[in-house]
């Protein structure tokens, strides 16, 4: 009996099923959206970095180390594999927009905060760190400037700017 009164008084909503995607609204569907993506930008890096562990760039600042053996990158792929398919299946039942990401504005905005680090690495900018030493900014200042001007190229190509296509290709 009173199994019985506890179901008659469960609420009228409980008794009617909303479809999954019916359940958040706007602002709740927007924020998982969000987390996710970046869940899936990090898996995709993830799956890149995997692909390249064997023949990792000898970078010049930068040395990888600890890549993970042949085991680690299978489970680490098959666990790529299945964030993708939770992703996928919490996108479609949750109805979750679909953001695009344009290629070429994120090539400017990163290379445009590099050209402003560049800028403050110059010489008369390194002097808020502490007294440079004079023969430092004609050895430093020639090189952060061509490393500049290449940054700026890259912008520039990015952007689609022609004249610096045939700029890059004059050099």
């Amino acid at each position: 009996m009173a199994e019985k009164n506890d179901q008659e008084t469960q609420p009228a909503e409980a008794a009617q099923q909303l479809p999954t995607a019916k359940l958040l609204n706007a602002n709740h569907r927007r924020v998982l959206a969000v987390t996710l993506r970046r869940v899936e930008l990090a898996v995709w890096r993830l799956e890149e970095r995997l692909a390249q562990a064997e023949t990792l760039p000898q970078l010049a600042l930068t040395r990888f180390t600890n890549p993970p053996d042949a085991a680690q990158r299978t489970a680490l792929l098959q666990l790529t594999q299945q964030i993708r398919q939770e992703i996928a299946q919490l996108a479609a039942d949750f109805d979750l927009p679909v953001a695009e990401e344009d290629m070429q504005r994120g090539m400017m905005a990163e290379f445009t905060l590099l050209w402003c680090d560049l800028e403050d690495v110059r010489p008369k900018k390194l002097g808020g760190y502490g007294a440079v030493h004079p023969q430092a900014y004609p050895a430093l200042d020639p090189p952060i400037q061509r490393l500049i001007q290449l940054v700026l190229l890259i912008d520039a190509v990015a952007q689609g700017r022609q004249d610096a296509l045939r700029q890059w290709q004059r050099e």
